[in-house]
């Protein structure tokens, strides 16, 4: 009796401790997946980066299917479809603006951030947005970066490589955060490097759904370093 008495024992603790387990994680899986983001996320896809797009608010990577606002298509067997769009507002709750647009007199496109400016391209006609045409730049040859495919600038999208359950109404639905990371050198050397992130849910009927406001969460620009004795 004993014996059966110190089994029921120690599977009721058992059972206490997985609960509360699942108590913490439940609560916290979000914050755990934000950390876990820091060393690692998943590639989901490299968006086309040069001609973009920009309407006075977002920037836009990728051509806009018309009468869609965003993309389509994040499921298992699905095509990505439709435009990246990114604004240039900090993280909540303040969500502030980090940068700014601007178009100067020679018709090039410059970003102002934290008292420093970076060109990101000139004006090359249109690219097609939501409901109707938008202004298009495109980068400058000499532009470079380092990514293997020798694009002028590379525009990243990434995933939260876990995912945690949230609770909306009285189903468990599961949340993730989006990222893209942009990265651009200019051939002086001056380098731009970006990082939005955005929250994505999963719902049991129609999957991982388009995703919210994307917050800019870094934002370096670097000048060009100064040029060295004997060279030009």
């Amino acid at each position: 009796m004993g014996g059966m008495r110190s089994f029921a024992i120690r599977g009721d603790l058992a059972a206490v401790a997985l609960a509360a387990l699942l108590f913490l994680w439940f609560f916290t899986a979000q914050w755990c997946s934000m950390l876990v983001d820091r060393v690692h996320t998943a590639p989901m896809a490299v968006v086309q980066s040069s001609p973009f797009g920009w309407n006075g608010t977002y920037l836009q990577f990728g051509s806009a299917i018309p009468g869609l606002v965003g993309l389509q298509g994040f499921n298992r067997g699905e095509l990505l479809t439709g435009a990246h769009l990114l604004e240039l507002t900090g993280p909540g709750p303040d969500y502030k603006q980090a940068a700014t647009l601007e178009i100067n007199a020679n018709n090039q496109l410059i970003l102002v951030a934290g008292g420093r400016s970076f060109v990101l391209g000139y004006r090359v006609g249109t690219i097609q947005g939501d409901d109707e045409p938008i202004p298009a730049f495109a980068a400058e040859p000499g532009d470079t970066t380092s990514v293997p495919s020798n694009e002028v600038c590379w525009v990243g999208q990434r995933r939260s490589a876990w995912p945690g359950p949230i609770l909306s109404g009285p189903t468990t639905t599961w949340l993730r955060d989006l990222y893209y990371r942009l990265s651009w050198i200019k051939d002086s050397g001056a380098r731009l490097d970006m990082v939005w992130r955005c929250e994505q849910g999963y719902e049991a009927i129609n999957g991982w759904h388009n995703f919210g406001f994307a917050e800019l969460i870094r934002i370096d620009i670097r000048p060009a370093p100064p040029s060295q004795p004997g060279h030009q």
